[in-house]
């Protein structure tokens, strides 16, 4: 083995040690970017071909860092109600066009930290705009102009994918149709004592109302009476 071989294994060594130790500092500086995956270095051999059987040609060593994108990060609460979290496979659609066209690709991420932009897009810290497929008032998507293709482990393709624009969406009402209500009474209540208690729920087009229970107790025992009085000028079928 020359003295150049000698130099060059101790030297390989320094390396793959450093590039692992850059790994570590990057993990570690990157403990709370969100969206952030770490990164393992493995160690492998570098075997030379050996010419003599009284002769050693060093090898070395090199590192080989493997980003850890399989591996599922840790779920943040957070008070934004933008932001978003993906329990298990699979990653954030974003692109740069908040309208993509041909060149404009699309990008991945696990992160879902997203604003909304002051013309309803819901973009990212990078400033990609998160992607979506628009649906139907059930959840089914439904492509603007034509039927979006599956590919093998239903993968929709991203043909008809847009940029997710919260002035554009619309909620889905659902009126209220059952009401469970809890309460305690005071058993020392005189006949003729009402209690009182306002109860909201929703009409078929989302609005909010409030009815209210009136609870009256009687002169037998531990009984009371409850009626309920629609909001003023409401409807009542009888």
């Amino acid at each position: 083995m020359s003295l150049y071989g000698a130099l060059f294994s101790g030297v390989s060594g320094l390396t793959a040690q450093s590039s692992a130790m850059g790994a570590i500092s990057d993990n570690i500086t990157n403990v709370s970017t969100i969206g952030y995956k770490g990164t393992t270095v493995n160690f492998q051999t570098l075997v030379t071909k050996q010419t003599s059987s009284t002769f050693y040609s060093a090898g070395g060593v090199q590192s080989k860092p493997r980003q850890q994108t399989d591996v599922q990060g840790l779920l943040q609460a957070s008070t934004s109600q933008t932001d978003v979290s993906m329990s298990g496979g699979g990653f954030f659609v974003v692109n740069e066009a908040n309208v993509p066209g041909v060149q404009d690709p699309y990008l991945y991420t696990r992160a879902g930290s997203f604003i909304q932009d002051d013309q309803g897009y819901l973009k990212n810290s990078q400033g990609y705009y998160l992607q979506g497929w628009p649906t139907d008032a059930s959840g089914a998507v439904v492509p603007a102009n034509a039927t979006l293709s599956v590919t093998n482990q239903n993968i929709i393709s991203s043909d008809y994918l847009e940029s997710i624009n919260l002035n554009r969406v619309g909620g889905t009402a659902a009126a209220t149709t059952n009401v469970a209500i809890g309460a305690n009474l005071p058993s020392s209540a005189t006949s003729g004592t009402t209690f009182k208690t306002d109860v909201q729920f929703f009409n078929s087009l989302g609005n909010a109302n409030n009815m209210t229970v009136n609870y009256v107790k009687t002169a037998e025992g531990n009984k009371w009476d409850v009626n309920v009085a629609p909001p003023p000028g409401t409807a009542v079928a009888t």
